[in-house]
């Protein structure tokens, strides 16, 4: 008998599906260093960077290459020499680069050429295509250092790499540049990422760390330069969130599935850095009626809250405030006057499942009672049957039909019993 598939595997489906949808035509810059890739996860990451393009995304890959020409150097004897975490590269050092970044095209284009060609997976002419799309300069002399041919970006060759995406080719990046003059200038990879969002204005900047990342699952800008000392690779995000690379992610490539769980599923699984908050609080629109039915419809089969239509919220959406998370609501709250100019009712009060924890109640709350303040309201009724507690916790006391504003007693249903409870408005 054939056995059933994982409820797990059915749940991520299910909330893997706007997913894919929202996901096909973006571009992704996804970078690794070079420790990524000697790692045996490495195998498993190139087959998730192919199931991500047979999804419809557009990939940027850009590859480090530090253990890798340090190996080379060791061969030799040649000392490795660093000032501020940069290579000092000589023309030997220059040379291994060179070497390396052959060896380790050659060995990803491999593997995800078959990755791309298996089966399972609808990928009639992709491709992988690097080149050089980098014009660089040399870093120069810092501190009376001189870093000799380690450079820096100058130039993105964009139009080209367009042409690229735009045939569904995979774009390889190295960390070698050129100039005009003909020279090759070692680079860092994690600045060749930043620069490559910026020129083709990527939708997503995705970092894989060799190492673990301690950080918290959101950041903002400002928390991640005070996390800097903590890990290596925020300076680079720095870097993009202050050059308008609005979401930056940083994932553990220990962690097995980290991209996919990462792009598909809500909450992810790394740490992701904006410039801007990623929860929003802001009055309802009528574009917000479909995720506020989606929120509430749960809420109102359990009879928690008073069913309402599409028509009966598409006339009352002024009264609605929503929390976003990123396009989806996951919590609103509605305000009504009443009868009583100095009383304003709290209704419809409801946090996704997934996201209670945070508070979020709390911050509706405060919203819409300074809210009703502003409108010279010095009261909060709320009618509920299953949530007193809560309510009560924060302030609420008991009322009875006899206080209910003149519009809210006729309407009063006996049958819910609904317990009736008012704030004062400090």
């Amino acid at each position: 008998m054939r056995s059933a598939p994982s409820p797990h595997s059915v749940t991520f489906f299910r909330e893997a599906a706007p997913y894919i949808h929202n996901h096909r035509g973006k571009t992704f810059v996804i970078a690794f260093a070079g420790e990524v890739i000697a790692t045996p996860r490495f195998r498993q990451i190139v087959q998730d960077l192919a199931i991500i393009s047979s999804l419809g995304a557009r990939l940027v890959l850009v590859h480090g290459t530090r253990p890798q020409i340090d190996e080379r150097l060791h061969r030799t004897n040649t000392p490795i020499r660093l000032h501020k975490g940069i290579r000092i590269t000589d023309s030997t050092s220059l040379l291994a680069a060179q070497e390396a970044i052959g060896f380790l095209r050659i060995r990803i284009e491999n593997l995800l050429t078959h990755a791309l060609n298996q089966p399972s997976l609808n990928n009639e002419g992709l491709g992988i295509v690097s080149g050089n799309y980098i014009t660089a300069r040399p870093l120069g002399i810092c501190d009376g250092i001189d870093y000799g041919y380690s450079g820096q970006v100058r130039k993105i060759n964009h139009t080209l790499m367009q042409q690229q995406l735009d045939s569904d080719n995979i774009v390889l990046l190295s960390p070698m540049g050129y100039s005009p003059t003909g020279e090759a200038y070692n680079l860092r990879y994690e600045q060749v990422a930043v620069a490559a969002t910026q020129a083709i204005q990527a939708d997503k900047l995705i970092f894989l760390s060799h190492q673990p990342l301690n950080l918290p699952h959101e950041l903002t800008l400002e928390e991640a330069k005070a996390s800097l000392p903590y890990n290596p690779l925020l300076p680079a995000v720095i870097e993009a969130s202050e050059n308008q690379v609005e979401r930056i992610h940083l994932l553990d490539a220990e962690i097995d599935g980290a991209l996919l769980l990462e792009l598909y599923t809500r909450d992810g699984v790394g740490s992701m850095i904006a410039a801007e908050q990623f929860e929003r609080l802001r009055a309802a629109t009528i574009e917000d009626i479909s995720g506020i039915m989606e929120l509430i419809r749960p809420l109102e089969e359990r009879g928690i809250l008073i069913k309402r239509s599409r028509e009966q919220l598409e006339l009352e959406i002024d009264n609605f405030h929503i929390i976003l998370r990123d396009r989806d609501v996951i919590a609103c709250v509605a305000l009504y006057d009443t009868d009583d100019a100095q009383v304003a009712e709290l209704a419809c009060l409801a946090v996704s499942q997934q996201d209670r924890g945070g508070n979020r109640g709390d911050k509706l709350l405060k919203h819409v009672a300074q809210l009703a303040k502003t409108q010279g309201k010095n009261r909060l009724l709320v009618l509920t049957t299953q949530t007193t507690d809560w309510f009560r916790e924060r302030g609420f006391e008991k009322g009875s039909v006899d206080a209910l504003p003149a519009n809210k007693k006729s309407l009063y249903n006996y049958q819910r019993n609904s317990q009736i409870l008012f704030k004062t408005i400090s």
